[in-house]
């Protein structure tokens, strides 16, 4: 049985943890960001044991408080985590496992859960594709839209240096990897990158501008037609938080 805890020694360990992107990609798609917060706190943790099914005991209050999430939104989550499937096809078979088959709240304030190998694997998996994340920095986001954006700047980041630091999208392409089905650009614009620029600017070291690209056909009079955006990186400061008074 492996138990999470906060410890003194856990202070001196790095914020930056990797994760698979197959198993950030599952519930990325399904706007969950509650469950990716959980997914990095598991991933922070790096004494969990590896056997077949693991039983992994955390404090919920540890859990809550760094997850910045209620009691409430962490129970909602774990029950959509244990509706969640990775699949993966590999020289025998095709795959499918629950990222959490089986989970428990005990009155004294812990959550039990339950996992298999493979996916504990694919958290710490150190021989696959990864993106890098300050935890820290995920745990205050509050869009849904900024975890998928920070993942898509960190990819921008990693571009070769001589490679300008930008992405062009269509409406399309940024309705897929938003998970959104938005049918006008000023909705988008709204709804996801707005937001999801705000909470980045005020939370992470990495935020991001962009334009609105417009396509008119010569045929047509009138305005030109909004259909996608330009993301370009850019680095950020955020101001450290008040405390409350």
């Amino acid at each position: 049985m492996a138990t999470l805890s906060r410890k003194k020694s856990r202070a001196k360990k790095s914020n930056i943890v990797k994760i698979k992107n197959d198993l950030v990609e599952s519930f990325v798609k399904q706007n969950n960001l509650t469950a990716l917060k959980i997914l990095f706190y598991l991933a922070y943790d790096t004494s969990i044991d590896t056997s077949y099914l693991t039983r992994i005991k955390i404090n919920t209050k540890q859990l809550c408080d760094y997850c910045n999430i209620t009691l409430d939104t962490l129970k909602k989550s774990i029950r959509r985590m244990q509706k969640t499937s990775v699949s993966w096809r590999d020289e025998r078979a095709e795959n499918f496992v629950s990222v959490i088959p089986r989970a428990n709240f005990t009155y004294g304030g812990t959550l039990e859960i339950e996992m298999y190998q493979e996916i504990l694997s694919m958290i710490r998996d150190v021989k696959s594709k990864y993106t890098s994340v300050n935890a820290e920095q995920l745990m205050l986001l509050k869009s849904k839209h900024s975890a998928r954006m920070i993942l898509l700047l960190e990819m921008i980041k990693g571009f070769d240096p001589e490679v300008p630091k930008l992405k062009r999208y269509d409406l399309d392409e940024l309705n897929a990897l938003f998970g959104t089905n938005y049918k006008r650009m000023g909705e988008f614009e709204r709804e996801v990158l707005k937001k999801a620029k705000d909470d980045l600017d005020a939370n992470a070291k990495i935020s991001f501008t962009y334009d609105i690209n417009y396509d008119k056909d010569a045929d047509t009079v009138g305005r030109a037609k909004a259909v996608g955006a330009t993301i370009y990186l850019r680095d950020n400061n955020p101001q450290p938080k008040l405390p409350n008074m």
